[in-house]
């Protein structure tokens, strides 16, 4: 806001005050013009267009100054004012009856081509051919395509389930011989074959042959069996020497895992945490070694 006669704007030291006689804002240089008002019954300061009616005895009708006009764009009379709404206000009538006088019937079917030449030719596409587009897409089967179509066995495939059925039954016939026999020998190695003295009396030299086969069998197992527990239970301690296994120093230290002896330096250097020699424990040699 500003002034309404000198147009300087209010500030925190130009303070907007309003004139007693019209209302209007004025700062309080422009508003020093002492005058009677009758309204009031009082004096009081107003401003030089207040003064000037209160001097010349016009009529009360309150005007805006000239500052007010400036500030909106127009002249300071009232009729220049008035002149330029009625301009406004027979171009816009002018307007109107132009676009009266231009407008014409529309149909349905015109507004229908018109919409058809903006959007353009709209392409008819069926909806198996969508679907397969998205499958295409998405990088799966055509479910359209797959349900109507009938897999059949070709030719290859046939030979080859023939083939394998073939094999099939071979390894079905060898494993029943196979069967067969290991059952016959058992029932000789019992004696439930033909005499029940025979295998008494004098001992088949095949079944023995056999024996033999089934203990030396069991002998191979035992003998692993005793080298897993040797593997188990570690390296005999009892005549083991009280020395690191890589630098022939003092041992101080012995391995949870391979159980062998080290000094502090070589187990650092061996400790191997997949192959479980990562724990260790506080060796001391034995008293008279």
């Amino acid at each position: 806001m500003s002034c309404n006669t000198c147009g300087k704007s209010f500030s925190l030291l130009r303070k907007e005050k309003g004139c007693p006689g019209c209302g209007f804002s004025y700062c309080s240089k422009c508003l020093d013009n002492k005058v009677f008002l009758k309204k009031i019954n009082s004096d009081a300061k107003v401003c030089v267009k207040c003064k000037q009616k209160s001097n010349s005895g016009e009529s009360s009708q309150i005007e805006p100054p000239d500052a007010y006009y400036k500030r909106i764009g127009a002249s300071s009379g009232s009729s220049t004012e008035h002149s330029t709404d009625q301009e406004i206000l027979s171009r816009l009538q002018k307007l109107k009856d132009d676009k009266l006088e231009n407008k014409t019937a529309v149909t349905t079917e015109e507004i229908t081509e018109r919409l058809k030449k903006f959007k353009g030719d709209v392409p008819s596409v069926s909806d198996a051919e969508i679907q397969e587009r998205l499958a295409r897409l998405r990088g799966t089967p055509n479910p359209v395509t797959t349900t109507n179509k009938v897999l059949l066995p070709t030719a290859d495939l046939l030979k080859q389930y023939l083939e394998q059925t073939t094999i099939d039954t071979q390894y079905k016939d060898e494993f029943d011989k196979s069967v067969d026999s290991i059952q016959s020998r058992l029932m000789k190695l019992k004696g439930s074959e033909g005499n029940p003295t025979a295998g008494v009396e004098a001992p088949n030299a095949e079944s023995e042959d056999e024996e033999e086969t089934i203990r030396k069998i069991i002998n191979k197992y035992k003998a692993e069996a005793s080298l897993e527990v040797e593997e188990a239970v570690g390296p005999d301690t009892s005549e083991e020497l009280p020395f690191c296994e890589i630098c022939n120093e003092d041992a101080t230290l012995r391995c949870l895992g391979c159980k062998y002896l080290f000094c502090k330096r070589c187990y650092l250097d061996h400790r191997d945490d997949d192959d479980g020699c990562n724990r260790y424990e506080p060796y001391k040699p034995p008293k008279g070694i």
